[in-house]
């Protein structure tokens, strides 16, 4: 019996000496006598790894030399994984009242300090990429937030903390570091997060630095060819910062590239009408669709023709209205009538024979008078824009002049009038001499 009993109460006296030791343990932790908690748990956990009492010290250990300056030089590199680690293992005990015990009177302290510590070291490894624009340190800054995002959902689905599935900061700082360490598809995957979660700042108030992830997106499917996602993420930035137009500028880009001028302009229409005083959007869209009526290659099909001139000049007008002394603006609404005169002088010339009926006689008197007419039109456009661009002749506007001052020439060739003819061309010639600021 007594060989029985025996090994029965040396294993109990075993377990309780066990258990006073941890207790001991303890107590050099909360007295911060350090240096002894690490001898006693290390030979706990060399007796007996998977003694989770240890373990849970273990955490508690690491998470108190990590903010001491003594002993934070005695940890390993991965404390913080190791620490993490410990307390998922103890944290399995449930059925241990010691375990439960301690975490409660912690205050789940060791987990906190781990889901801390790498915050602050990922911080602080962006902080130092950034001033050096080191890659590799932010590639480390993104796997340190990284490393805290998965402790920080740990804690959230514990319900230990309230964290939602989107930590708001943590993932911003992960695709922006990811971004700078040129990751880009870990930037896109927590950019995502975000702008799934259609967060635009804590709290849901509107905070600038939430938009980089729906530009990012916006731009980054734009570039991929992927016309879905940058519009799904381009509206959702809208919708979130409804004042920043980067979002249309990114899909008009888009448009404009794939030839989509439908598409293009619809979005013109929407950005004039929602900055009706902006004089840059309007005259933007007369731009574009000068370009497309009057540049495009030959043989190019301009669909809807009138309406597309009737909208530039529409436009022109309302940009002209806005800015009366725009030099730009001047300039274009002068090209606009030469176009339509030069264009109208040509109609007329192409009616021609040895007799011409009455209609086609009165047809091209109308075409030659609307032709003259139009290029009259544009002249005080025209040297609207040259008297502008005079005002300071800076070099920077010398081609803006030139081009000014050349189509002046035209039209007064076109009208016949020599004498004006000559003064354009003089003042063509001595551009170059006078546009030198």
């Amino acid at each position: 019996m007594k060989r029985i009993v025996l090994p029965v109460l040396f294993i109990f006296l075993a377990v309780l000496a066990f258990g006073q030791d941890l207790k001991k343990t303890n107590g050099y932790l909360n007295d911060k006598k350090l240096d002894k908690a690490k001898a006693e748990i290390e030979a706990a956990l060399a007796k007996d790894p998977a003694n989770t009492e240890a373990l849970y010290l273990k955490s508690k250990l690491f998470g108190l030399m990590a903010e001491n300056a003594q002993f934070k030089s005695q940890l390993p590199a991965d404390h913080y994984a190791q620490a993490f680690e410990a307390f998922k293992q103890a944290m399995k005990d449930s059925s241990n009242p010691k375990i439960t015990l301690m975490v409660v009177k912690d205050n789940y302290q060791p987990i906190f300090d781990v889901y801390s510590g790498y915050y602050g070291e990922a911080a602080n490894a962006f902080n130092d990429a950034a001033a050096k624009g080191d890659t590799a340190g932010f590639a480390k800054a993104m796997n340190l937030f990284i490393k805290a995002n998965e402790v920080g959902q740990y804690l959230a689905k514990n319900k230990w903390a309230t964290i939602g599935d989107v930590d708001t900061t943590l993932v911003l700082n992960i695709g922006k570091a990811a971004l700078n360490a040129k990751k880009d598809n870990i930037a896109r995957e927590y950019f995502k997060k975000i702008a799934d979660a259609h967060i635009k700042g804590l709290k849901d108030s509107a905070d600038a630095s939430y938009e980089l992830p729906y530009q990012w997106l916006t731009l980054d499917y734009k570039e991929a060819g992927d016309s879905a996602n940058m519009v799904k993420y381009g509206d959702i930035g809208k919708q979130l910062f409804p004042n920043d137009d980067y979002f249309d500028f990114v899909q008009m880009d888009y448009y404009r590239e794939k030839e989509n001028r439908p598409a293009l302009f619809k979005k013109y229409d929407e950005l004039t009408e929602k900055h009706p005083d902006s004089t840059r959007y309007h005259l933007n869209y007369a731009t574009e669709i000068f370009s497309y009526v009057y540049n495009s290659d030959e043989g190019t099909v301009i669909n809807d023709k009138e309406n597309l001139l009737n909208k530039l000049q529409e436009q022109l007008e309302k940009a002209n209205k806005l800015d009366p002394s725009n030099s730009s603006v001047n300039l274009l609404y002068a090209q606009y009538y030469y176009n339509k005169g030069i264009l109208a002088l040509e109609e007329a010339q192409k009616i021609r024979g040895a007799k011409l009926t009455p209609d086609q006689t009165k047809k091209k008197s109308e075409l030659g008078d609307a032709g003259k007419d139009y290029l009259t039109k544009a002249i005080p456009y025209a040297e609207n824009a040259s008297k502008k661009l005079e005002e300071g002749f800076l070099k920077a506007e010398r081609s803006k002049y030139k081009s000014a001052v050349n189509l002046l020439q035209n039209i007064y060739q076109s009208l016949g009038d020599k004498d004006k003819l000559k003064i354009f061309q003089d003042k063509y010639d001595q551009a170059d001499t006078k546009f030198v600021n």
